[in-house]
């Protein structure tokens, strides 16, 4: 299979080209920065230089090509709306677009478990309806929708996997800072630490997107991954201050605090337009209060998915991953 990934340099990017490679397949790479890509392209991907904002360069990165695994977007906790929407949402229909115009077959579109808003989850599947409610979430439900709005002719095949929360060797998004937190002694708890959380092993998403990219009968569908299990915030953290050798945090701020405190600082902070995410906003809300338990019994039973790594597996090559790389964040970011 001829596969192309675009986001190929970054965390999830790089582990779905090294699993298409050793599938054997002929694996291509949308890369902004080329050398960036040098250790790619010593093992053997094929690398386009473009970006989601360069049509012209979605167009020659999509050509021959049987299927699209479609990583790349504007992430994190305080994003830019007018250049969220420009890349998750009008860059996703302009890929998706030239994929049809070449005749690719299938494009596994990353969604996030977000679309279904800003609450507490007890068991969310896929049935549940979009909930907008933020700009990240707004431009994750307004780029799968137009994943599938495109793929409803039947011109192209289309899935979107919607993960947890992403954790894994080489990871420079959320754990860095948790880490640096930790340290400081400045991670506080909202409420008693119970909430449920939504993990995933990144190696098990890469699984489920190379199943996403042969099963049959799948295409329209929405598939959440997570790793099976639902550990509570206090456990994870737990886990992760014993490893470390961390004191483990004992601040707590009550839940109405922390939940006007978000949408305040949200609102006021949008409305003066502020560059840096207040110290509560909406990401982290839903990390450290909402309850993050969904379902993943369709994408075991129509796609085979098998998660394999719970915390206890995933974290001790994790956190090695980050003293063996002299990854310790440095004083001085926001505290979580």
């Amino acid at each position: 299979m001829n596969i192309l990934i675009t986001g190929a340099t970054g965390f999830l990017g790089t582990r779905l080209a090294a699993a298409g490679l050793a599938r054997g397949d002929s694996v291509r790479g949308l890369v902004r920065d080329l050398d960036r890509a040098a250790d790619l392209r010593a093992s053997g991907v094929e690398t386009v230089q473009g970006d989601m904002l360069d049509a012209e360069s979605l167009q020659r990165a999509v050509q021959g090509v049987d299927c699209i695994f479609h990583t790349a977007a504007v992430i994190g906790d305080w994003p830019d709306r007018a250049l969220s929407r420009q890349v998750n949402v009008e860059g996703t229909r302009t890929l998706v677009s030239r994929a049809i115009e070449a005749g690719v077959q299938r494009v596994v579109h990353f969604s996030s478990l977000a679309v279904y808003g800003n609450r507490h989850h007890r068991g969310t599947d896929e049935s549940a309806a979009y909930r907008y409610g933020d700009i990240y979430t707004d431009a994750k439900i307004d780029s799968e929708r137009a994943v599938f709005d495109l793929a409803r002719s039947g011109a192209i095949e289309a899935v979107s996997l919607r993960p947890g929360f992403i954790y894994g060797p080489g990871d420079r998004t959320l754990l860095p800072k948790i880490l640096e937190a930790l340290q400081l002694k400045k991670f506080m708890f909202v409420g008693d630490g119970s909430k449920q959380m939504n993990c995933v092993y990144v190696e098990d998403v890469v699984q489920a997107a190379m199943l996403a990219s042969t099963a049959s009968g799948v295409s329209g569908r929405a598939y959440n991954v997570t790793d099976g299990q639902i550990p509570a915030l206090k456990e994870f953290i737990g886990f992760i201050a014993e490893y470390c050798e961390l004191p483990m945090p004992l601040k707590h701020v009550p839940p109405f605090l922390a939940v006007a405190g978000c949408y305040t600082s949200e609102y006021f902070g949008h409305a003066i337009g502020v560059k840096q995410a207040p110290l509560m906003n909406i990401s982290r809300l839903r990390f450290l209060y909402y309850n993050q338990a969904y379902s993943i019994e369709p994408a075991r039973a129509e796609l085979g998915y098998t998660p394999r790594y719970t915390i206890r597996d995933g974290l001790p090559p994790t956190l090695d991953w980050f003293g063996a790389r002299a990854e310790r964040p440095a004083v001085g970011a926001v505290a979580i």
